[in-house]
């Protein structure tokens, strides 16, 4: 079995990437160690191409900041935040992460792809939880803006988590 690339590096001397576990329009997930506290992480890796631009780079801040000002069970925590330095040749980039609670579980979008069917008790108990998730966010002034099974994980002891919070606004933005 070959190492995936990148794999073995650490950020911010604190976190050491294991593997890739997702990836999306702006950004790569991976599972990491944060080696100070000797737990499993995930970390959000804003792709360097984007991190040239104000605009990706505005968002995955906003991104940062909104869920890191979240503590509910039914949300991703955010631990941290840092920056990372991609070379590539000559020219180098600075590349923000976001560190947050590692879920172990699939999202709601691969269990419905896989084929299996919920029970109906199933799906309120995963509805009351999002809902649950966004009523917090937004008491608190934040409006997640991109809700979707890919945004909804659910762990293997079947608790409901939201994440990705990349397009969120602050209410009085808006």
């Amino acid at each position: 079995m070959t190492q995936e690339p990148g794999a073995g590096r650490m950020l911010g001397d604190r976190y050491e990437l294991v593997a890739v576990i997702g990836r999306g329009g702006m950004a790569e997930v991976w599972e990491a160690r944060d080696v100070r506290l000797g737990r499993r992480v995930a970390i959000k890796i804003l792709r360097p191409d984007l991190a040239r631009d104000p605009a990706f780079l505005a968002r995955f801040r906003r991104e940062a900041q909104s869920a890191a000002s979240l503590n509910h069970p039914n949300i991703v925590a955010v631990y941290d935040t840092g920056e990372d330095v991609y070379i590539d040749g000559t020219e180098s980039t600075i590349v923000p992460y976001i560190v947050m609670e590692f879920v172990d579980g699939m999202t709601l979008r691969q269990i419905l792809s896989s084929g299996r069917s919920l029970l109906p008790e199933r799906s309120l108990e995963i509805t009351a939880g999002t809902l649950s998730a966004l009523d917090y966010a937004h008491r608190h002034g934040i409006v997640h803006r991109d809700i979707k099974p890919a945004n909804v994980m659910l762990t293997r002891t079947g608790d409901v988590k939201v994440m990705d919070f990349g397009i969120a606004r602050a209410m009085n933005d808006t």
